[in-house]
């Protein structure tokens, strides 16, 4: 046997094991549908799309994504809370279905804490605070003092309710009087931005990153409280004068409540295991993502209740009010 033979017979081993191991018990018999809160196309589809074509393969069965866009990522919530806990009905949530829409919705129709097992959560998704090239600001100290000086002046866009309160954290921080101009999502505002009818937003990593390259964008700080791979150079907002800032929204996988506990550990196993695969690693810097897993599902739910405080106090800072 050669050597590189046997190198990659050694180093195919643990997926091989992991993969046997994973292969056993009934669970899986059939492909698992995996409900989307957002549109084909998006991202957050990209990211999961490629999640679970891992994890399918790990686990011997297709997982099947559904896209069931609408209010606010509710519809899908609904349709997975009232789905049976077999395993086979699981969802990707995330901050708005999870947190923001006990906020920001009278009747989301479901619980987000007592109607879902939760399972791991996947990413952190910062935000870069971005201007036109055209805007004399290099930094963001030359940024909140340019702002300063021309009180209601400036305007930014909010294409959904994080970069509202992501730009509104900025602008409460910073002390700057801007104008709010709402679109129906990030793509729209950045055509805005590029055609200079608004002067900063709080945009997503890969939505900004080609008119960065082309000089038409400037990106002046990323809203976590650290650095992203796509974007190395660009220091947190929180080490630019505003040390109490940090922003990001995020991603988790849910089942409905009453997931047996071995299915919710095999689940757990499955996305800790694809969101550590180097190539997901490389996949997830370049769209400015920062791959987390939880320790174990109980983890999650810890972080979901503490999400929801958060947004409470966010959506105060941010004036949402339920609708």
């Amino acid at each position: 046997m050669t050597m590189t033979r046997r190198s990659l017979m050694v180093a195919s081993a643990p997926l091989l094991c992991w993969r046997s191991a994973l292969a056993q018990g009934s669970y899986p018999s059939r492909p698992i549908k995996v409900v989307a809160p957002f549109t084909a196309g998006a991202a957050a589809d990209t990211l999961l799309r490629r999640v679970t074509e891992s994890a399918g393969k790990l686990l011997g069965q297709a997982m099947v994504v559904e896209n069931k866009p609408g209010a606010q990522a509710a519809i899908a919530a609904r349709i997975v809370a009232r789905a049976s806990p077999d395993g086979y009905t699981l969802m990707m949530g995330g901050n708005s279905s999870h947190a923001a829409n006990v906020h920001t919705l009278k009747n989301a129709g479901y619980d987000p804490v007592a109607d879902f097992t939760p399972i791991t959560q996947l990413s952190l998704n910062p935000l870069m605070l971005v201007v036109p090239a055209s805007l004399p600001v290099r930094t963001v100290k030359e940024f909140i003092q340019y702002a300063r000086d021309r009180p209601g002046k400036l305007s930014y866009a909010t294409g959904n309710s994080g970069m509202l309160v992501a730009a509104k954290l900025l602008t409460t921080q910073a002390g700057i009087d801007a104008l709010a101009v709402n679109y129906p999502g990030a793509a729209p505002a950045t055509t805005d931005l590029l055609a200079g009818r608004i002067d900063f937003i709080m945009n997503d990593p890969v939505v900004a990153a080609p008119f960065v390259k082309t000089g038409q964008l400037r990106v002046l700080g990323v809203t976590s409280r650290q650095r992203i791979p796509l974007f190395p150079d660009v220091a947190p907002l929180a080490e630019q004068g505003l040390p109490d800032y940090e922003y990001a929204s995020w991603s988790a996988m849910f089942a409905p409540a009453g997931l047996p506990a071995d299915i919710a550990r095999k689940l757990h196993q499955v996305f800790t295991l694809v969101m550590a695969d180097s190539a997901m690693q490389t996949f997830a810097a370049s769209a400015g993502i920062i791959p987390v897993t939880s320790p174990a599902p109980a983890q999650l739910r810890v972080y979901v209740q503490e999400q929801i405080s958060l947004w409470g106090r966010w959506a105060r800072v941010a004036g949402l009010a339920p609708e």
